[in-house]
């Protein structure tokens, strides 16, 4: 399993030196980009996805938790985004399945109160599956919902998704172990990686 960290939990104002203070407890890069309408806040930009491509070795994934998709979406890529997640909730599956057709790399994130069950129709466009397990857009968050289940409910309905399962909001490095035993593909940490008593 993949350790992806969050860099929105890094400190903003060398995010470059807390990604290499800490290089050896992940091995990858998660970006969340959000725009103050999906979610109430902004976060990170998309300048940051260019900076780590250019400035690091790391692949970059990328969580946009944004209202139009369709614009978005290409500028992540074009900013050297590996993959990138884009939201179930504000993504009509013809805007999914039209993206999906010129990136390969693209996946569907779903909130904490969005049943497993309603992305179906998603998923064969989907490179990957991202489970939230917390309210976005804001880092160190405890749960809003039992992440290991949402994620042993997504395998019982989808047992034969070929693409990557990714677990994110709140993950200790406790939970790490059990979240692989259940075919978690990615774990985003944020905190866990970055705080000061990490």
């Amino acid at each position: 399993m993949i350790v992806s960290a969050s860099i929105q939990a890094a400190n903003q104002l060398n995010i470059l030196q807390d990604i290499n203070t800490h290089k050896s407890k992940f091995d990858q890069i998660h970006v969340d980009i959000t725009d103050g309408h999906f979610t109430n806040n902004i976060s990170m930009s998309f300048k940051h996805i260019r900076e780590i491509k250019e400035q690091t070795n790391y692949k970059v994934d990328v969580q946009l938790m944004v209202e139009n998709n369709v614009k978005l979406a290409p500028l992540a890529f074009d900013h050297g985004a590996d993959l990138v997640c884009i939201h179930y909730e504000s993504t009509p599956l013809n805007d999914f399945i039209k993206l999906s057709e010129k990136y390969t790399n693209l996946g569907v994130a779903t909130l904490p109160d969005t049943d497993n069950s309603l992305i179906k129709d998603y998923l064969k466009y989907s490179k990957a599956v991202l489970l939230l397990a917390v309210n976005p857009g804001f880092s160190n968050q405890g749960q809003a919902i039992d992440l290991l289940d949402k994620v042993k409910d997504f395998n019982a309905l989808y047992g034969n998704f070929d693409g990557m399962l990714i677990a994110d909001g709140g993950i200790k490095s406790t939970d790490l172990s059990e979240l692989e035993e259940n075919n978690v593909d990615i774990a985003v940490q944020g905190g866990a990686i970055f705080s000061s008593n990490a």
